[in-house]
């Protein structure tokens, strides 16, 4: 019988590899050649749920390990109620500047950071596909500036996927004016540096000119200055596979310059989008008094319709958050997309990619909600394809509504 230790590389690291992380820990303390051997699988995914965490990984962790990293998740809360004092930016580029093979970087951030120093260090990350930033703090106390935002995800050099949630808009990119009086504003964000290609346009709209961008999520952020974001034919933009927009906990006078907005930004992804993820109604265009003139950038500005409206993007899959839109905003949703030659509409709990959640079966008032919430949904889908015209949603072929396990139902058209 061969021992553990005469197995070739090779089927060393694929049992490692099978392996759960508890087990991986258990076998990399038996000896030295086990322990260089589960490195890798130990530090492949790295989760830093807290500004302490993140202090003792940068201090502690050989430098060399990072290159072990494919995955790092960093949250910058405090948990200790005695303050330190230790730079949490010097801590993350210190990590980051080690992390040569880093695929994909999630930070949820809770206080600031320092972008002189910090966006520099996004340049080096050539292997970051997928960008997840959020501001995981009090947005009236801590704003999460989207000049901050936008200009690391523009320094990624190979970003195909990017999520953003809760970015407060700046004052430098948006006429006060024009922002309701309960949404937060970025207001000292100058400290921000030109980036090497955007220069000082980095609103939420220069995201769109990033070019190996495929897939674009905005989640819980006010987007009503873009009510006026357009874009001509143009083959040196990115092509959005997939764009998803949810709405955001501030109301506003005008819900119409929201719904405006919301309209533009899937405008603004033409001339096709794969999937169109919703978490938010759509309304058709209301005869508003436009809002006052906008500093948003330099690109809003460039392609701003000149010859009228462009016409919204052909999509192939429509989906739904029904724990965020309501049934009855169905018909409104329906009729502005009515032109995008949809073939496929699914709604759910959550974003397309979440998994039905499942309904514990002792739980019976879940199962009920969940079963109220289906008969809704149905209604309002039969009585929209019984209204709909000849010629109305022609390439339609299927809806599907799934609320948890055999909770749901399927129309093929």
């Amino acid at each position: 019988m061969c021992s553990w230790h005469s197995l070739p590389t090779e089927l060393l690291i694929d049992i490692v590899s099978r392996l759960p992380s508890s087990a991986v820990r258990a076998l990399a303390v038996t000896c030295r050649s086990s322990h260089s051997l589960c490195l890798p699988a130990i530090f492949a995914n790295v989760i830093l749920p807290s500004a302490e965490s993140l202090q003792a990984f940068a201090l502690h962790v050989p430098r060399h390990y990072g290159r072990y990293i494919l995955s790092l998740s960093v949250c910058t809360e405090r948990k200790s109620t005695h303050p330190e004092h230790f730079s949490l930016t010097d801590a993350l580029v210190t990590i980051l500047s080690a992390s040569s093979r880093l695929q994909s970087l999630a930070l949820s951030l809770a206080s600031p950071l320092d972008p002189p120093k910090l966006i520099p260090a996004f340049s080096h990350l050539k292997n970051v596909h997928t960008f997840d930033i959020r501001n995981c703090g009090l947005e009236e106390d801590t704003p999460l500036s989207e000049r901050l935002a936008v200009s690391l995800a523009a320094s990624l050099p190979s970003l195909t996927h990017l999520r953003l949630s809760r970015i407060s808009r700046s004052a430098a990119c948006v006429d006060l004016c024009d922002v309701p009086y309960n949404v937060p504003v970025a207001m000292h964000d100058f400290d921000v540096p030109p980036h090497p290609r955007l220069g000082t346009n980095l609103a939420l709209p220069s995201l769109l000119t990033i070019p190996t961008l495929r897939v674009l999520e905005i989640r819980d952020t006010w987007l009503g200055s873009d009510s006026r974001l357009d874009v001509n034919s143009d083959e040196s933009r990115p092509r959005i596979e997939k764009l998803l927009l949810t709405g955001n906990m501030y109301t506003s006078d005008n819900l119409a310059l929201d719904n405006d907005a919301y309209t533009a930004w899937i405008r603004a992804c033409g001339p096709s989008l794969n999937t169109l993820a919703l978490g938010t109604a759509l309304a058709p265009k209301a005869d508003v008094v436009p809002p006052s003139p906008s500093l948003v950038s330099h690109l809003e500005r460039e392609i701003s319709g000149k010859n009228g409206e462009a016409e919204l993007p052909r999509i192939s899959h429509l989906h739904v958050d029904a724990s965020l839109v309501t049934v009855d905003t169905l018909p409104s949703t329906m009729e502005v997309l009515s032109d995008c030659g949809i073939t496929r509409v699914t709604i759910s709990y959550g974003d397309d990619t979440s998994p039905p959640e499942p309904l514990d079966e002792e739980d019976d008032f879940t199962r009920e909600c969940a079963l109220d919430d289906l008969e809704e949904w149905r209604d309002a889908i039969e009585e929209f394809l019984q209204s709909l015209g000849s010629g109305q949603w022609h390439a339609l072929r299927r809806i599907d509504v799934t609320l948890g396990k055999d909770v749901r139902a399927t129309w093929e058209l």
